[in-house]
């Protein structure tokens, strides 16, 4: 990666560029954090504007240009060789570079908290773009209590269930059959967590279905944004702003939740020790944080001594998991 004072100047110069709030300014809430978008075009501020919930007028935690190749040429900045992730992280300047078929440069400047998200060929995968900034957002909140984890998370009366595990242990159809089932939803993907406190906030208003559960969520289809296929399995990258509303909010951690298919009727509870969940949270979300591994695991300790942690066998019936999860809550 180039120098600090390079990439801060890169940063400072792709501010005054007179293209990059074509699309204006926008308010949204990630976590805990208020952000300011500016866009060098209309069709990244579409994109990516439904993955979060707009914020109140206020002064933004972090302002963040998203511009494409075609408009503002970062490619000078990007590390050789080019098909390898790089991570540069210094006192002033954080900056990832994620290689694929649509690479993104991500540089921020921590003075200040400014940020840049370049898309080399214009484009971005459709799964990333239901987690916009991630890396951006983990680099600004590091020092904090806070921390992304890879969970879902749905609530009711301000108290949350986090459930977290494994590829195709129930963990969506738990919190989508919860959230259309009224309760509040706070994600499917990535939640915010502050480890010392236990508050949970959404990150996103986004969620990602198996297209294999398309028959258990009929009406959710409509807010499909994109078909993604990360993992060679597709997925509808939901955009639930216009669902859930004024339900898509956070509340105090009451329990851990770690789903797996036993194959029971109906959802089943049982005890599970903290180094469950400590396996369950750790790898998947280290994927999606670049950089300071040791802090995330040092939180994610931290967010495991704050609640009871059980497995859930979700049962056969999507159905019947709002009132399993209702009553398990009220025994928490």
């Amino acid at each position: 990666m180039p120098a600090d004072s390079r990439l801060a100047r890169a940063v400072a110069d792709c501010f005054r560029h007179n293209s990059i709030t074509t699309a204006g300014r926008h308010l949204v809430r990630c976590g805990s954090l208020t952000l300011q978008l500016q866009f060098a075009e209309q069709d990244l501020a579409k994109l990516l504007l439904p993955s979060f919930v707009a914020a109140r007028a206020t002064a933004p935690d972090m302002t963040v240009a998203v511009a494409a190749a075609g408009l503002i040429d970062l490619s000078h900045l990007v590390p050789e060789p080019i098909d390898k992730p790089r991570l540069l992280i210094g006192e002033e300047i954080y900056a990832s570079w994620q290689p694929g078929p649509h690479g993104i440069l991500s540089i921020l400047d921590f003075r200040s908290k400014t940020a840049v998200v370049w898309l080399e060929d214009g484009g971005i995968p459709a799964w990333v773009a239901s987690r916009p900034l991630l890396p951006l957002v983990h680099a600004l909140t590091v020092h904090t209590p806070w921390t992304a984890v890879h969970g879902g998370c749905v609530g009711r009366s301000g108290r949350c269930l986090l459930l977290a595990g494994k590829g195709k242990s129930g963990k969506t159809t738990a919190v989508l059959a919860c959230a259309s089932a009224s309760w509040d939803y706070a994600g499917d993907d990535y939640v915010f967590v502050n480890t010392m406190t236990g508050l949970i906030e959404p990150l996103y208003a986004t969620a990602r279905m198996r297209t294999a559960a398309e028959g258990v969520f009929p009406d959710l289809l409509p807010a499909s944004n994109a078909l993604s296929d990360e993992t060679g399995e597709l997925r509808h990258e939901l955009r639930l702003g216009s669902f859930f509303g004024d339900r898509i909010r956070g509340g105090h951690l009451a329990a851990i939740l770690l789903p797996r298919r036993r194959g029971t009727a109906f959802p089943e509870f049982a005890p599970a020790r903290r180094s469950d969940a400590f396996a369950a949270l750790l790898p998947n979300t280290t994927i999606g944080l670049p950089g300071w591994p040791d802090r995330v695991a040092a939180k994610v300790a931290a967010l495991i001594d704050l609640a009871p942690v059980y497995f859930v066998d979700t049962g056969q019936n999507p159905a019947a998991i709002p009132a399993a999860f209702s009553a398990f809550l009220d025994r928490v």
